[in-house]
């Protein structure tokens, strides 16, 4: 590519960004004004001994291998008496969005859903009723 030409490439990516960038904080400013702030949403307290995180191991169907785990925690946003409700929707719904993602790469996926984790005390993980009770510890990663 000739050196004017990159020269136009990059004046029209600033220009765009700028744009861009001007644009969003138009919106967010006219949203402010509105009264339309981000609210906090109220939290419950999260009772271990009644409601346990779900667990889904997605594992290749054609070799039986397993590809990931995933720890669905129950939504603490919910009042007490929605929370077993959302939390199976939200459960429902990480199913679809990695059965449609794996569908797009051509994954042979299968899904394995356990609804009986159990808090083990001593070592402070989420245990599996299945696989020798493997452990979830919850804690985010660093890297």
């Amino acid at each position: 590519m000739s050196a004017p030409k990159r020269w136009w490439r990059a004046f029209a990516e600033g220009v765009g960004a700028f744009l861009d960038e001007a644009a969003f904080r138009v919106v967010l400013a006219c949203r402010v004004i509105a009264g339309r702030l981000p609210l906090e949403v109220e939290r419950r307290d999260w009772n271990k001994s009644v409601e346990a995180p779900i667990l889904v191991d997605v594992s290749d169907w054609t070799d039986d291998r397993r590809i990931f785990s995933a720890v669905v925690w129950p939504p603490l946003e919910s009042s007490e008496e929605d929370a077993l409700r959302g939390h199976r929707v939200r459960v429902d719904q990480v199913k679809a969005v990695i059965a449609r993602g794996a569908a797009e790469m051509v994954y042979s996926t299968r899904f394995e859903t356990d609804y009986g984790l159990r808090w083990d005390r001593d070592r402070e993980v989420w245990t599996s009723s299945t696989d020798g009770g493997f452990a979830y510890d919850g804690q985010r990663s660093t890297a």
